[in-house]
């Protein structure tokens, strides 16, 4: 199995959590573990033989430090192999929008202002089913001084990043998104852009080997029938 994704799901969309570890390339679940901590996935490195840890050839993954940490310490030549992809990019952004998002909806709705409350968030998170009336409004959004459109447009340029084939216009983008989200005077953002130009090297490594992730969607919407329980690395 050459090519691995590490991503952590919500059990029926409560509050119980697993680890799933995925084969990028097949339908194909070598791991599920409960709970979402570091220990949940270091059981999973320690079955695997010397032979099986050298045939592996990346691993798309979240980039918190504990992870990174675990995949350093047990995957050979971890550095280049490690991925951190659009997927759980987007997750780290868009939980930053939502701090940006909480803190400044108690302000707006204690002004009487409600443009970004209720179903009209929703509608700012989700453009792609926007009527057409709703996406003007979305598009003025930007420009009106809004701090959670604000950050809401910084998220979408951050993931206007994976559009890039070629790593040097993709530097470039980050660049520009980057020296965009630091001067924005939005913390949950800033940290979030730090955060990224750290890990930046291994997202590039994302664009060069464009990791599939096809199996990993249609394991997705299996999932949440499914009782989590360790299995083996077969």
């Amino acid at each position: 199995m050459p090519r691995l994704g590490v991503d952590e799901k919500a059990f029926r969309k409560g509050h119980r959590y697993f680890t799933l570890v995925n084969d990028r390339e097949r339908p194909r679940v070598p791991d599920v573990a409960e709970d979402r901590t570091q220990a949940s996935w270091e059981g999973f490195w320690t079955t695997l033989t010397e032979e099986q840890l050298h045939s592996i050839e990346a691993v798309a993954m979240d980039m918190r430090d504990p992870c990174v940490a675990l995949v350093r310490q047990h995957l050979p030549e971890a550095e280049r192999k490690m991925i951190f992809d659009k997927f759980h990019i987007a997750k780290h952004l868009g939980e930053a929008v939502d701090q940006v998002r909480r803190e400044k909806d108690r302000i707006l709705w204690a002004a009487g202002d409600d443009r970004l409350t209720g179903g009209r968030y929703v509608r700012l998170r989700h453009p792609a089913a926007m009527e057409p009336k709703d996406r003007r409004e979305f598009a003025e959004l930007p420009e009106s001084g809004l701090k959670t459109a604000r950050a809401w447009a910084l998220k979408e340029a951050g993931m206007a990043l994976f559009g890039h084939h070629h790593e040097r216009p993709a530097r470039k983008h980050f660049r520009w998104g980057h020296n965009w989200a630091v001067r924005s005077r939005l913390k949950p953002m800033i940290e979030v852009a730090r955060m990224l130009k750290r890990r930046f090297e291994n997202i590039v490594t994302y664009i060069r080997q464009r990791i599939p992730s096809a199996a990993s969607e249609s394991l997705n919407s299996k999932i949440q029938r499914l009782e989590p329980r360790k299995t083996s690395y077969t």
